[in-house]
């Protein structure tokens, strides 16, 4: 297929459009303005510049004779945005091209949403599962699910992907402090932290996306949570990313203040917290097994990671 892939400069966008590549798609860049030399983008594909993402977004040139579209452009730093401007971003601009590309004719369209949309936290003991309504906490995840909304009232037929903490080589964000701090050669007070987060390799988020779009007949209208095979307490992630690096865990109890205090108190808190997802129905639904265990996904992240120099 030939596939339109927004944010396609972004993390999870070159990840998915190497995938796509590799697995004999053309792919199309959807981009707000030209990349760097410094990080040009992956060998094959068809960049074209869309300016900045909103309701003016002229989406013609960029969809002429696509097949799929993947929505996967969202505010690199939403820290630095007012509301008004991640509404525009997230929801108005999901709403443009979602009607352009139901004016084009385009029939598949993924729209990656977030797991967020079903609140910040799970009580003890449960998992968010897809039948849960859901009650975004934060803006952004407020905007998340408008746009999911918006998406499907546009193109009836979408798919919308519901992913948590997408992690993998060269991942920034919380998952890049909490390496950062795992690798630290010294004990870690977090022996006590029993939660449950869920996270998803960026391996096995692009073969889900992948999997949408060339399962016959299309899964269209539904919205699916998705997750790792394997879900973690902190105290297991921070052991194994250690045991991942060829050094021993090294975890002694200790207060969850102390791991606030090392990562901050935003990541502190959203990494104590539980947040467990149960993302099964995809896999029935679809047919779907994820291509890499969490022993796999932690390996190749770690040896990455160091070879990078974190």
């Amino acid at each position: 297929m030939h596939i339109l892939v927004t944010g396609a400069g972004g993390y999870l966008g070159r990840a998915l459009s190497q995938h796509l590549l590799a697995h004999g798609h053309r792919v199309r860049a959807a981009l707000r303005r030209p990349t760097p030399a410094s990080t040009p983008l992956p060998e094959g594909m068809e960049p074209v510049i869309v300016g900045d993402i909103g309701p003016a977004t002229d989406w013609r040139l960029a969809l002429e004779g696509i097949d799929a579209v993947i929505h996967l452009a969202s505010p690199a730093d939403q820290s630095g945005l007012d509301e008004p401007s991640l509404r525009r971003i997230t929801v108005e601009g999901a709403i443009a091209l979602a009607r352009a590309t139901s004016d084009a004719g385009i029939g598949r369209f993924v729209q990656v949403s977030s797991a967020k949309v079903m609140g910040e936290e799970t009580p003890p003991g449960r998992s968010f599962d897809d039948s849960d309504m859901p009650a975004p906490a934060t803006p952004y995840a407020r905007y998340k699910l408008e746009a999911e909304e918006a998406v499907l009232a546009a193109l009836p037929g979408a798919t919308i992907l519901r992913p948590p903490l997408v992690y993998g080589p060269g991942a920034g964000g919380n998952f890049a402090r909490l390496l950062r701090l795992a690798l630290i050669p010294l004990p870690l007070p977090v022996a006590s932290i029993d939660n449950r987060r869920a996270m998803l390799y960026v391996g096995n988020m692009v073969d889900a996306i992948r999997r949408c779009l060339e399962t016959h007949p299309v899964p269209g209208g539904q919205r699916f949570l998705l997750n790792d095979a394997e879900e973690l307490s902190l105290a297991q992630l921070i052991g194994r990313l250690r045991i991942s690096a060829g050094r021993r865990p090294l975890l002694v109890p200790g207060p969850a203040g102390l791991l606030r205090l090392a990562l901050g108190p935003e990541a502190g808190r959203r990494l104590v917290g539980s947040f467990s997802v149960d993302a099964s129905r995809f896999s029935a639904t679809l047919s779907w097994c994820h291509p890499f265990d969490m022993e796999q996904a932690l390996l190749r992240t770690v040896q990455a990671n160091t070879l990078n120099g974190l």
